[in-house]
């Protein structure tokens, strides 16, 4: 294959993701698997995106090719299908082997991603995205072999994915039900048709919005003293309205180590600062925020040095601790991604109370996702050689998809569960918190790796939370309340008491005429309790969350923490909601 050939290949799968992003709404509309809630075309056009403004239309061999594509595609990589999709991309490229490129060296590629995007998954599902994948790759390697022609083969392989998309209507319950076919796999069905369409066509041309794309600079670094700043930041922009110039003065006194590159189309910004939610905050007059990393300079730095403990402690951001213990203990953290509009920000990174306040009181519509790929793997590369084991508690996996995730890369990097464990914590914000804490207390007094994952368990059916709901309209637009009662609740003035069950999931457990009164009922409640732990939270309420955190204490004779929520939970609970939890003393027999 001469690099020609592999421009072509480029220009015929930008074309297929042009084909994908086209097809954005109709995807959404037929999203009913895993969960009806209508984004996995967003998702997947996120993932084409990245795809069309992190690559490059230039000369290329395959293998480079490929590796850019799949690089691309796990930054914007969104929900299941979307996780999938750059799963599979990862693995074509991972299984490139050749230094030649060849025509069967790609097929073969294709082919044998498929497995190991099965392989990455707990529970892999026929009907779903997977299953065209392996019919299209199967008939691709299939027809190469006879037809030793690389377009015909295109073709063949179309018509039989096509049966297969066709086919997924009947092979899931729920879809036969509505009568679908499942929207991830139609999904990859276009950008397969994009890209056969390109390819075999007469002519083939870059989108005219690519055709001037630049490369990207990449910046890296190494650090061998402590960093005077204590975030690496990259951000990228497209349709900037400022010069490269211009933005270099405006970030001049916010860190150092800044890198500018790109062009009118797109700016990407490498930066290494304290502050990278003002850092996004002047990037975002200037344009589209489509890409942002932050990695904890600081942390790393001190975890290579002087580590505190042979056990590492990771958590997801719903888990509200106070950002210095969760420093000074060394606890790594993966950020969720909060979604409003076309824009994402990082949780705690990115995003913090005052902008989180400001986009709720102006009703943007928000939500949350959890880490990306990218995310996960990386910290898990960072950890591999750094900690003899590594203990990982998730938010409730009823409530995210975080614990899946991480199991699955897990899973697919071949990790041994004598060095690494993931706890599904059943919990969330400070209860997610106060567990992580008890975790970190137990490494440090040296208890070994199974004990502490033991004891972690336990303390699990030991934990409680309670939330105080100011304002109904975010549970009822999130599907938390169920509408109708909603409403109803809406009209009486009634303010909820929210838990969790013990699967996980949200519960309704009281109603009040006022906030007051549900935390007046909610001291009552814990007062009752022999706690070993307390902590409260709370959404842009800083001083009612104060004085209920003192009546508390008062009460119970337990010292507590009080730190802002997370975005995440600040999202479905909605301004004014205070949280507390617990963990109960242990039944002495």
């Amino acid at each position: 294959m001469m690099e020609s050939e592999s421009r072509r290949l480029l220009q015929s799968m930008l074309n297929g993701a042009a084909e994908v992003i086209s097809k954005k709404d109709e995807l959404n509309r037929i999203n009913v698997f895993p969960v009806a809630d209508g984004d996995t075309g967003s998702n997947l056009a996120s993932l084409m995106q990245a795809i069309i403004d992190n690559v490059a239309p230039k000369e290329y061999s395959t293998k480079e090719l490929l590796e850019e594509v799949a690089n691309a595609a796990l930054i914007g990589a969104r929900g299941n299908s979307g996780m999938i999709f750059a799963q599979y991309l990862t693995a074509v490229a991972e299984s490139y082997h050749h230094l030649e490129s060849t025509f069967e060296g790609l097929v073969q590629a294709f082919q044998k991603a498929v497995h190991k995007a099965y392989d990455a998954l707990l529970d892999p599902k026929e009907g779903t995205i997977l299953s065209v994948m392996k019919a299209w790759s199967e008939a691709l390697a299939g027809s190469y072999e006879q037809e030793r022609s690389f377009p015909q083969s295109l073709l063949n392989a179309q018509v039989v994915a096509e049966k297969a998309l066709i086919n997924t209507e009947f092979q899931m319950p729920i879809l036969r039900k509505n009568r679908l076919v499942d929207s991830g796999a139609k999904g990859f069905y276009y950008f397969i048709a994009g890209l056969t369409n390109a390819y075999c066509g007469e002519a083939v041309s870059i989108p005219v919005s690519f055709s001037e794309k630049k490369d990207i600079i990449q910046p890296s670094h190494f650090e061998t003293n402590e960093p005077l700043y204590r975030y690496c930041s990259e951000f990228i922009i497209k349709q900037a309205s400022i010069s490269q110039q211009t933005l270099r003065e405006v970030l001049a006194s916010k860190g150092d180590s800044l890198v500018i590159a790109g062009n009118e189309k797109q700016i990407k910004i490498h930066i290494h600062t304290n502050e990278p939610q003002e850092v996004l905050r002047l990037l975002s007059a200037y344009g589209v925020m489509t890409y942002q990393k932050v990695d904890d300079m600081k942390l790393q730095y001190e975890v290579t040095k002087a580590p505190r403990a042979k056990i590492a402690i990771v958590t997801d951001s719903i888990a509200d601790l106070p950002e210095k213990f969760l420093l000074d203990h060394q606890v790594h953290v993966l950020p969720m991604n909060i979604l409003a509009g076309e824009e994402s920000f990082l949780d705690k990174l990115t995003v913090g109370p005052a902008m989180m306040k400001e986009k709720l009181e102006q009703q943007w519509k928000m939500s949350t996702a959890q880490p990306t790929i990218r995310s996960v793997d990386a910290l898990l590369s960072f950890l591999e050689n750094k900690y003899e084991h590594v203990l990982v508690i998730t938010v409730a996996s009823k409530l995210s998809g975080t614990y899946q995730l991480v199991k699955q890369r897990i899973q697919g990097r071949n990790l041994s569960s004598k060095w690494i464990q993931v706890i599904d914590s059943r919990l969330n914000s400070v209860a997610e918190g106060l567990l992580v804490k008890q975790a970190v207390e137990l490494i440090e007094i040296g208890e070994s790796f199974e004990k502490v994952t033991q004891k972690v368990k336990q303390l699990i059916e030991s934990s409680f939370i309670y939330v105080a709901v100011a304002d109904l309209s975010p549970m009822v637009q999130s599907g938390r309340i169920p509408r109708v009662l909603g409403k109803i609740a809406q009209k009486l003035s009634l303010h909820p008491i929210v838990s969790l069950d013990e699967s996980g999931n949200g519960k309704l457990i009281g109603v009040s005429f006022s906030q007051k009164q549900s935390m007046k009922k909610i001291i009552k409640k814990v007062t009752k309790l022999q706690l070993k732990e307390l902590a409260v939270t709370h959404v842009c309420s800083i001083n009612d969350a104060k004085l209920w955190q003192k009546q508390l204490e008062k009460e119970t004779g337990r010292n507590s923490y009080l730190v802002d929520s997370s975005a995440a939970i600040a999202i479905s609970a909605g301004l004014g909601s205070v949280a507390v939890a617990g963990i109960k003393e242990e039944e002495t027999i």
